[in-house]
């Protein structure tokens, strides 16, 4: 069927909420307590729109969608109601937009800027709360800041069920707090930093780090498990320095993470800023190793299809028995996002066929006189008996191998994954490049 939206006629099903027809087809529609993945609250109230027949503005959280429905979210009167909403939230806010880590993210910042009324009614002293509260897990809270929308509260409350937020206090003295003696303590924690639609909530591992309109962004998936949830790698390059990630953010997907990430995941992005010092060898020796002698090779499985197609035509030209194992963790596995394989792409070296049989592996090391490994974690941390080993790593690494050399992680190489459920997802590198080769141009060479 049919709504109209300011005069344009815009397509949608019965029984969609108005607010998702709206952020669906990209109509600017203010909202401070809604969220896809966590549903309505109606407390904000800036989702209002005039709609024809009614007496009153009603809000688009809570309205859903009818044939020939006809709303404006344009009109005088509806920016009126925002003006005041706004002037209601901005009275006890403080004004410290130069400072705040969420400048260049804050709807607050924004709709102000679409609707403010640029001239305080105030006459009263602003009422001050905590600052700067360390709420645990990464998490720091500016009390003052809050609009109260109550999506950290809803998160803990009705999504990881642990409860530890919750809004303290009545009228000018309502803030967000956890229980005396208690503290943010869930391994999803860090999703009410990225919740928080103002700087109330912010996160200890960014804050004061960088501004966001400095950043780039792409959109890539999290290697730390097989679930493959959504990503943006955020990340720069300043003068005089290399290129580095500052942090991983959750890029919606409804099939598979919504809008959210583990807290392991998302500080993963660490690993990506480990420089390379170790000494790299020269292709020319790798050629040589090679000849007539029984090679074993093992591949990392959070290596993209197409890293992992490529390895294994280059083992089967030079008669390399190729094999790859999962990284199996029954500990970190929940029953959401987290599963106990934290490898990334599994599902594709099952799909290509290779060998993941781990007595077979071991079987052929007892007489293989070369090992390659493709920056498995195991052949990483575990030393193995063998004439020579070889190692392509995206990591530092201890000395102990014969040959070593440094490829580009996952952040600058584009590729293709497979997650534990059978989806294949495509996920893209930044713009700018590292030191280290991409392992496919270094593989090419020794053709």
């Amino acid at each position: 069927m049919k709504v109209i939206i300011n005069d344009t006629p815009i397509e949608c099903k019965e029984g969609e909420l108005l607010i998702d027809v709206m952020l669906a087809n990209t109509i600017n529609i203010p909202h401070f307590c809604y969220h896809q993945d966590l549903g309505a609250d109606g407390n904000c109230r800036m989702c209002m729109v005039e709609i024809k027949g009614q007496k009153r503005p009603q809000i688009a959280c809570d309205t859903f969608v009818k044939d020939n429905l006809e709303v404006s979210t344009i009109s005088e009167n509806i920016r009126e109601v925002k003006r005041s909403i706004l002037e209601l939230e901005l009275l006890n806010h403080p004004v410290d937009c130069p400072i705040c880590d969420q400048a260049g993210e804050c709807k607050l910042q924004d709709y102000y800027m679409d609707f403010g009324l640029y001239d305080s009614h105030l006459n009263t002293p602003k009422t001050k709360k905590g600052k700067n509260i360390d709420l645990g897990s990464n998490v720091i809270l500016d009390q003052e800041r809050c609009v109260l929308c109550t999506r950290c509260t809803r998160f803990t409350s009705n999504i990881t069920k642990t409860g530890e937020l919750g809004i303290i206090g009545r009228g000018d003295s309502a803030r967000v707090g956890v229980a005396p003696g208690h503290e943010l303590n869930n391994p999803y924690a860090m999703n009410v930093v990225e919740l928080c639609p103002v700087g109330a909530l912010t996160s200890k591992d960014f804050r004061f780090k960088q501004r966001v309109w400095f950043l780039d962004s792409a959109k890539s998936i999290c290697h730390g498990c097989s679930r493959g949830c959504n990503i943006h790698i955020d990340y720069n390059e300043t003068k005089y320095c290399d290129e580095k990630v500052h942090r991983f953010r959750a890029r919606r997907n409804s099939k598979i993470n919504q809008s959210f990430l583990c807290d392991y995941g998302r500080l993963s992005y660490r690993e990506l800023n480990e420089s390379f010092s170790a000494k790299v060898s020269d292709v020319k020796d790798l050629r040589e190793l090679l000849k007539d002698v029984k090679k074993v090779a093992l591949i990392s499985p959070s290596m993209s299809l197409q890293q992992l197609k490529f390895v294994k035509e280059f083992c089967q030209n030079r008669n390399i028995e190729l094999f790859s194992t999962a990284y199996i963790d029954e500990s970190f596995s929940d029953e959401w996002l987290r599963t106990n394989d934290k490898s990334a792409n599994f599902a594709g070296v099952r799909e290509l066929g290779i060998n993941s049989c781990e007595e077979e592996f071991f079987n052929s090391l007892k007489n293989a006189e070369v090992v390659l490994n493709f920056d498995h974690k195991y052949l990483k941390e575990n030393k193995i008996e063998a004439k020579s080993l070889v190692q392509f790593t995206t990591t530092n690494i201890e000395t102990g191998y014969e040959l070593i050399f440094a490829i580009a992680n996952f952040a600058h190489e584009s590729g293709t994954v497979i997650n534990c459920d059978g989806i294949r997802q495509d996920f893209y590198a930044t713009k700018y490049s590292d030191n280290n080769p991409l392992l496919i141009e270094l593989l090419e060479e020794l053709k």
